[in-house]
């Protein structure tokens, strides 16, 4: 196996683990981002992820009742971390993605504009990579 396969592999089980952990959550955030969307409009980055956290965590505090008072009192602060590993696992897609569609742009000019010119290895190597992020892998 390849460093690009046993990688792959490594990512494929990382987004099976994190979509059967965060699913729930993660449809919250969705709820949360759409709620609030119009209200942290014109507020840097750091202030909508502690609005979107804050939100987050009271909705998810709510949805898990606990019976113990010290367990109450606590799962705030946790609650309160998990919203905001969802909120970066969030902007970390979102930045992935706008970066993939850079880039596969900046591949298909440089395809474009040098094609003919260049070696047959360098366009198909260009070719492939064009594929792939087509593909979305």
């Amino acid at each position: 196996m390849s460093k690009r396969d046993s990688r792959m592999k490594k990512r494929a089980d990382a987004a099976r683990t994190l979509e059967k952990h965060t699913g729930p959550v993660m449809l919250m955030l969705v709820n949360v981002l759409g709620d609030l969307a119009e209200e942290v409009e014109g507020l840097r980055q750091f202030e909508q992820d502690a609005a979107y956290a804050a939100e987050l965590s009271y909705r998810l505090d709510n949805a898990i009742p606990f019976g113990d008072p010290l367990l109450e009192a606590l799962d705030g602060i946790v609650v309160f971390f998990v919203a905001l590993g969802a909120i970066g696992i969030w902007r970390a897609a979102a930045r992935s993605e706008k970066l993939r569609g850079k880039r596969l742009d900046r591949l298909k000019d440089r395809l474009q504009k040098r094609g003919p010119k260049m070696a047959a290895t360098a366009r198909r190597r260009i070719e492939r990579r064009i594929k792939r992020l087509e593909k979305g892998s």
